[in-house]
């Protein structure tokens, strides 16, 4: 008898080698969730950088505006002036005040005399009358509460006529009203005038307070 024969194909597939698959040895990459996961992270804290920055320069503004807000409202609300002592000198302030307009005008300095200081009130009202001839007064400036020595200035915004050319020669005039009133003097004003008249565009043209009506 003869001894069995192993089939052809038991044969070959003891003489192969076992087959490697392509994908063994092949490490699957990493979770790319963990990547996205970083990303977002950054994303978050570039983000709440952003809002920080943002928040500090909102504060800084805020900070700025109120110290302008200050600095006007010091201004604004600090102390009066003081008044002027008798026989006291115009200040420089008050000269530039009254001389801030342009176009023609007459300026000089009001002042009380000695004797009639004492009857100068709180709350009266000066006016600086300029007349031409007879008739009623050409142009008209009040100031109230004033403070003497007083510079003044007289200009075409003082004419009583509106569309009336500040010209010419005047005689100006000066009245303490303790009323306010205005219109003829009241018993009790007190008066003064200028001993000349004068053209439009002089200077120092002063008149001193000196009688009582």
């Amino acid at each position: 008898m003869r001894p069995p024969v192993a089939s052809r194909t038991a044969v070959e597939g003891a003489g192969r080698k076992p087959a490697t698959s392509p994908l063994r040895g092949f490490a699957p990459p990493a979770d790319a969730s963990g990547a996205h996961g970083h990303i977002r992270a950054n994303g978050g804290r570039r983000s709440r950088l952003g809002g920080v920055r943002t928040s500090v320069l909102s504060v800084l503004t805020l900070v700025a505006v109120a110290a302008v807000v200050i600095i006007v409202l010091a201004r604004n609300l600090g102390p009066p002036e003081q008044a002027s002592p008798p026989g006291a000198r115009p200040s420089p302030e008050t000269s530039q005040r009254a001389s801030a307009s342009d176009g023609p005008e007459i300026t000089g300095t009001i002042t009380v005399a000695p004797d009639l200081m004492g009857r100068v009130q709180d709350g009266s009202v000066l006016f600086v009358i300029a007349h031409k001839g007879a008739g009623p007064p050409f142009a008209v400036k009040r100031i109230g509460s004033p403070r003497f020595p007083l510079a003044y200035r007289l200009g075409s915004e003082d004419v009583m006529m509106a569309g009336s050319a500040f010209d010419g020669e005047v005689r100006l005039s000066a009245r303490l009203s303790r009323t306010g009133t205005a219109g003829p003097a009241q018993p009790g004003d007190l008066e003064g005038e200028h001993a000349a008249q004068a053209p439009v565009g002089a200077r120092n043209v002063d008149i001193v307070i000196s009688r009582v009506r």
